[in-house]
């Protein structure tokens, strides 16, 4: 008999825990010389490589050109740097340090690997000084600029920033450095990890208020934030006050990894992705081409179930007004000028009517575009809504005057993308059922086996969070797929160690078939299962279904379970569900007393009894 029930079949929708990206590679890379300067820094060489000779003279390179303030400037191959660029690195010490484009949080994760191959003290004590630099950046009100010390004259490098990513990989660093696994194991003490931790809590509460207020629906995020009134600000002369797709998109994905989410940080998230949604170019995407002119260029293209949006996104109604008001008075009160000359005439324009007089109220929620070349300073700031090629237009001045991005700036910048298109068609859904899963849970204790929960591989034994760990005996080595699942391969058996004292009730297998034939559950524990009962459907091209399905123990399972898929190889999330009986309560005994309570297993009263009845919305059940 089977001694396994399904509880939940095919699912569309299922939980994402978090989508970090966790840094593992199944192929090595043979010559650092060979990989980017990020790539060196996440993990990319082989384990034994970051204890090398090698290793250790790009570390000593890295820490001779720290900042003496604890960090490091950005774009800079550290392990490539010919003898006269590393001394102008190190003359550079005194200027500020840099957290745009992961710098500085590369350069700790690349310190941390090498300590813990080398155990040799200066390493930590560059991560320490680069972790405390950090901390002090900080700001007040929550979250890190572009650069440290502020340049303190408002401009926008001060600004809270989530461009590049700049919020989340800070973020993302002090998680692991609060968990003390890993690459980060004995890096920082338990009072550093404190901070860590309250750095990451403050960060999150500023997020939540820079959220725009799209005329009274909580919208998306802009590239910068002001620090007083939260509101979105400009960058550079092409980055106007917006709603960025890009920025939003990589915002979300990181705050769907919080565990235990805030009801006010789910509802941040419910309704960002549902104003993204509402604002998509549906049926479009983005493709590179050589054009006539024999130039690298970009266009938009039809591509059914894809969409676009804008890198920057122009506010509408009452916010947008009051929002590019602010920026034009902003500029109007700086008091630039900007001189371009052609045919023999030149013009000049201040800032303020550059953007005043080219921002079209009437183009809200459409992508906005501008071009930042000090060789055509009247375009700075200048508002142009097309994309693609368009034809040149007289302003009101009389100068001749563009009104498209041309194949350069299209290549150069992602002024247009699909980003946000996986966070709503499979990260969204997914954390939206974990959400329901970890309330409707209740009662159980949940372990998950994810890429974000992963400590530890080899090539036949994977180490997650409680000290649970996955075996095989196919050497099949660890690797991440989408959305912070594991792959599992096909016709081999793993086996799933459990610690000691630990007792499973049920199983949940979520992710999807990482090919076009579908797969399924072929065995589980001692039960083997046909190709139609729990099966993940073929991926069609880049599109895959995530669904998940739950298999309850008639008894606990202690020590160790196995599972086989059938057919393909799946990429999944396993959760492990153990009766909380923490959170039972004794039952009071039955009495005369109708009106005696009962109680839930969370303690919450829900109906009365007697002599052996529960009571609960009229209804008669018999205690067991």
């Amino acid at each position: 008999m089977n001694t396994f029930k399904k509880l939940i079949i095919a699912g569309a929708f299922s939980y994402l825990l978090p989508l970090t990206s966790h840094l593992f590679a199944s192929v090595q890379a043979q010559n650092a010389s060979d990989l980017k300067w990020s790539a060196i820094c996440s993990g990319k060489m082989s384990a034994e490589w970051y204890g090398s000779d090698e290793a250790k003279t790009i570390a000593d390179n890295v820490i001779s050109g720290q900042k003496t303030n604890g960090g490091w400037m950005k774009n800079i191959e550290w392990h490539k740097l010919t003898a006269s660029e590393l001394k102008a690195q190190q003359n550079a010490r005194s200027e500020h340090s840099c957290l745009d484009n992961a710098a500085t949080t590369m350069e700790m994760r690349f310190l941390a690997k090498v300590y813990q191959k080398t155990q040799i003290e200066k390493y930590k004590e560059s991560f320490t000084k680069a972790l405390n630099m950090i901390f002090k950046a900080e700001k007040g009100c929550g979250g890190w600029s572009q650069y440290w010390p502020l340049d303190g004259n408002g401009a926008y490098r001060d600004y809270i920033t989530f461009n590049d990513d700049l919020m989340t990989n800070v973020m993302r660093l002090l998680q692991e450095i609060a968990a003390g696994k890993g690459d980060f194991a004995n890096m920082a003490d338990d009072a550093a990890k404190q901070h860590c931790q309250k750095s990451v809590e403050h960060a999150i509460d500023v997020i939540l208020k820079c959220q725009v207020d799209d005329n009274g629906t909580k919208a998306a995020w802009c590239a910068q934030h002001d620090t007083i009134k939260f509101q979105p600000a400009v960058g550079r002369p092409h980055e106007l006050p917006s709603i960025s797709g890009s920025e939003s998109a990589s915002l979300l994905s990181y705050l769907m990894t919080i565990e235990n989410p805030s009801e006010e940080l789910q509802q941040a998230i419910h309704s960002a992705v549902a104003w993204l949604d509402a604002h998509k170019i549906e049926g479009k995407a983005v493709e590179d081409f050589t054009n006539a002119n024999g130039e690298s260029d970009r266009c938009v293209i039809n591509k059914a179930g894809s969409a676009v949006w804008g890198r920057f996104i122009q506010l509408g109604g009452e916010t947008g007004r009051k929002t590019y008001e602010s920026f034009f008075n902003m500029l109007k009160s700086r008091g630039k000028s900007r001189s371009y000359t052609t045919g023999g005439k030149t013009y000049t324009y201040s800032e303020y009517e550059i953007a005043s007089k080219s921002y079209n109220p009437e183009k809200e929620y459409q992508p906005i575009f501008a071009i930042y070349d000090d060789n055509l300073q009247h375009l700075y700031y200048r508002f142009l809504y097309s994309y693609e090629d368009a034809e040149d237009s007289i302003d009101w001045k009389g100068c001749p005057i563009v009104t498209s991005l041309n194949a350069k700036r299209r290549v150069n910048y992602q002024f247009m993308g699909s980003w946000p298109l996986n966070v709503i068609k499979n990260e969204y859904p997914a954390w939206k059922k974990r959400i329901e899963q970890q309330n409707a849970s209740q009662g159980y204790k949940t372990y998950a086996l994810s890429g974000e929960t992963n400590t530890s591989s080899s090539s036949s034994e994977y180490g997650f969070k409680g000290d649970i760990k996955i075996t095989n005996g196919n050497s099949k080595g660890y690797a991440n797929g989408k959305s912070s699942t594991v792959k599992y391969s096909a016709n081999v058996i793993y086996t799933v160690q459990l610690p000691t004292g630990m007792k499973i009730d049920k199983v949940d297998f979520y992710g999807y078939d990482n090919y076009d034939v579908d797969a399924y559950i072929s065995h589980f524990n001692g039960t083997d299962f046909g190709a139609t009962d729990y099966v993940f459907p073929a991926k069609n091209g880049d599109d895959m279904t995530y669904v998940n399905h739950t298999l309850e123990a008639a008894t606990p399972i202690e020590n160790s379970f196995s599972f086989k898929l059938g057919s393909k190889q799946c990429c999944l999330i396993i959760t492990l569900y153990e009766k909380d009986s923490s959170a039972a309560i004794t039952l009071p005994i039955a009495t005369n007393d109708a009106e005696a309570p009962v109680y839930n297993l969370h303690g919450m009263r829900v109906g009365s009894r007697t002599k052996g009845l529960y009571i609960q919305n009229n209804k008669k059940i018999f205690i067991r």
